[in-house]
């Protein structure tokens, strides 16, 4: 493809209007068409044409009771699950699926043999990951389970029919990887466990795809069934436990001065401290205590546990009595201790009246081996050291709090539509407790992969099939900010946030398919953004917008400007005109003037103004991958008057056809 440089120095154009008749314009009419309708499927009364659930929406239900013993001295949980499972399908099932996340750590799992070697959740290659299961039984008949790597299958000897439910038992065993989504921190008063997908539980069975059977490999995360937990967690008795979820027994595993100061947390906006680092101890207690934790309508459980923890909490607002908590080793302060809680609740109460109402009682922060990861109601931060790091980590992983914790998306297939839709709220969290500026900082990686030789795979592309290097781009920073640039340059703020609140309301506490989030950004907005949604998500299609001609000088009172698109994205035009007596306008064209044509001219009436100088997209939002072309600036003479396009020293000299920086 032929390139012209963005910097059109000293042209006034010549016959401005009629060269477009000359100009070859693409087949817009056809399928091709960035503008075409997306080939969505048929909607009956499950989903709706609208993007909303429909009338005979249903999903599954899992409820679980959990009996769980850490062993401290052999790194490894012992525990057994009672899960109610109720079908709330139309359909007959003749067996269950279980997901076995931890037999991804197995050194002969799909995950272990598939993925490159120097992947952030390798385990040591003498580990013996994976589940160890004892006795399965359904409704209490003892049966098989048939492993296939990270799921398992459970034949059913009576089909589970529509609205009726089996309780199904198991006993497992599992060690606990040392690093990962989960693991373990060496402190020096005490090791830190952090556990996450420590029990087997039941797949996903729903409408899209029947049994979700794609096992866990390591980048693609989760997608699993709601459901309330009642979990007994046994653990040395000088451990302190932090879970999804709220403490049940609190008079049974703290001190009467602990239950004090959490009862003083739970009426502060100050952080209180439970238990200080100086409240640690040397001396190693005997025995085990049990903490019961129950949470409702939640789709996971995770906890930590540690003799070596401090513990802090306050609520979120006075109004909104969310109890916010840190768990730290010493490792951890200053900065836990000063920052961690008040940081939490910076997150709890800025997605709560942006977004949808925070609707659990806890939000809980742990400081161990994990990097950062999410759970309902707790997530693991590891930084300690920065303020920065610190607060966009914990305001990462509370955001998930919101997606895909309440909107619960297909983490498996469809990562972008959490960690995606998370680094965009990020942006503006972030922005506003540090006081910063909102915009995302991933235009310049998007444009750097645009003019790559080799081209990327779209954002729809599976977590677990995204080629080496392109997981952070693909999952969380192009989606990112292609929220943002919807939001800032497509729709804006009051539009797209009036939208994006009706998906979160729509699909709380439901599994939406990436569909359901078009149609409904498109139903509650108003807008048809097919050309949106194609040339971000479901194409990695790139932009390059362009000035190919300009008249400078007014005629007939009005002066103008050739606009080019191209390459395949297209976006809505933002031109900054500057004009001869240094004033300046703001001048706009929609993206449908793309529809037809790839050369649009604009003409408009400058109130006898010449034109000195043209950039279009001002404010660098846009992922141009060819800036050069973006800029117009006009030949003057001696005392800086716009030459007339007679003089021959402003003549269209300055185009090329040099090729273009995108390699194709």
């Amino acid at each position: 493809m032929s390139s012209r440089s963005n910097r059109v120095v000293g042209t006034v154009a010549v016959g401005l209007l009629g060269a477009l008749g000359a100009t070859a314009q693409p087949d817009y009419a056809g399928s091709d068409s960035i503008f075409a309708p997306i080939p969505w499927a048929d909607r009956g009364d499950v989903r709706l044409a609208s993007g909303a659930p429909g009338p005979d929406y249903w999903q599954q239900r899992a409820d679980y009771e959990i009996d769980v013993t850490l062993d401290t001295d052999n790194a490894r949980l012992d525990g057994a699950i009672r899960c109610t499972y109720t079908n709330n399908s139309t359909h007959e099932l003749s067996y269950i699926w279980l997901n076995l996340e931890q037999n991804a750590f197995h050194p002969d799992s799909i995950g272990s043999r598939s993925m490159m070697p120097d992947l952030w959740w390798r385990v040591p290659p003498d580990f013996e990951g994976g589940f160890q299961l004892g006795d399965a039984a359904v409704d209490g008949e003892m049966v098989d389970i048939a492993v296939y790597d990270a799921m398992g299958k459970v034949s059913l000897s009576d089909p589970l029919g529509p609205g009726e439910s089996l309780v199904f038992e198991l006993e497992f065993a599992m060690n606990i990887p040392p690093r990962g989504r989960l693991g373990l921190y060496e402190s020096e008063d005490g090791t830190v466990y952090q556990l996450a997908h420590w029990f087997p539980n039941v797949a996903v069975y729903d409408d899209k795809h029947g049994w979700n059977i794609l096992p866990h490999q390591g980048d693609g995360e989760f997608y699993t069934n709601f459901g309330d937990y009642v979990v007994n967690i046994t653990v040395p008795s000088d451990h302190l436990v932090a879970a999804t979820g709220e403490l049940a027994n609190a008079e049974d595993v703290l001190t009467q001065e602990q239950i004090s100061r959490l009862e003083e947390a739970q009426r502060s906006t100050e952080t209180v401290s439970i238990r200080s680092i100086d409240e640690i101890t040397d001396d190693r207690a005997d025995g085990t205590k049990t903490w019961t934790f129950e949470a409702s309508d939640v789709r996971a459980f995770a906890f930590a546990s540690s003799r070596a923890f401090a513990w802090d909490a306050a609520i979120a607002d006075v109004d909104r009595p969310v109890l916010c908590q840190a768990f730290y080793p010493r490792e951890g302060t200053p900065l836990w201790s000063d920052e961690a809680v008040q940081f939490g609740r910076h997150s709890i109460n800025y997605y709560s009246d942006w977004l949808y109402e925070y609707p659990y009682p806890t939000a809980t922060n742990v400081n161990g081996v994990v990097g950062g990861m999410e759970y309902p109601m707790i997530v693991f931060c590891a930084e300690r050291r920065n303020y920065e790091g610190l607060f966009g980590v914990t305001d990462h992983e509370f955001g998930h709090e919101w997606y895909p914790m309440m909107v619960n998306t297909d983490e498996r297939r469809h990562g972008w539509m959490d960690e995606g839709f998370n680094t965009f709220i990020n942006y503006y969290s972030y922005g506003d407790f540090m006081n910063e500026s909102t915009k995302g900082t991933d235009v310049n990686n998007i444009i750097s992969r645009s003019i790559a030789s080799e081209p990327t795979q779209p954002i729809m592309s599976y977590p677990d099939r995204i080629k080496g290097g392109d997981l952070g781009h693909l999952v969380y920073g192009k989606p990112g900010y292609a929220m943002q640039v919807l939001r800032e340059c497509v729709l804006g703020p009051e539009r797209f946030d009036d939208a994006f609140r009706e998906y979160t309301e729509r699909w709380a506490f439901k599994s939406p398919r990436p569909e359901d989030f078009f149609r409904t950004m498109e139903d509650a907005a108003g807008d048809d953004l097919a050309w949106f949604w194609r040339g971000w998500f479901y194409e990695y299609a790139t932009l390059d917008q362009a000035i190919s001609e300009v008249d400078a000088k007014p005629r007939r009172g009005k002066v103008g400007v050739v606009l080019e698109n191209k390459d395949r994205m297209v976006m809505p035009v933002q031109m900054l005109v500057t004009y001869d007596d240094g004033s300046e306008e703001l001048r706009h064209v929609p993206v449908e003037a793309w529809a037809r044509t790839s050369v649009f001219p604009v003409r408009w009436d400058s109130g006898g103004k010449s034109i000195a100088r043209i950039e279009l997209d001002p404010e660098k939002w846009l992922p141009d991958y060819n800036r050069e072309n973006n800029v117009y600036e006009a030949a003057t003479d001696d005392e800086g008057e716009v030459l007339d396009k007679r003089d021959p020293r402003n003549v269209p000299s300055t185009r090329d056809s040099s090729e273009s920086k995108k390699k194709q």
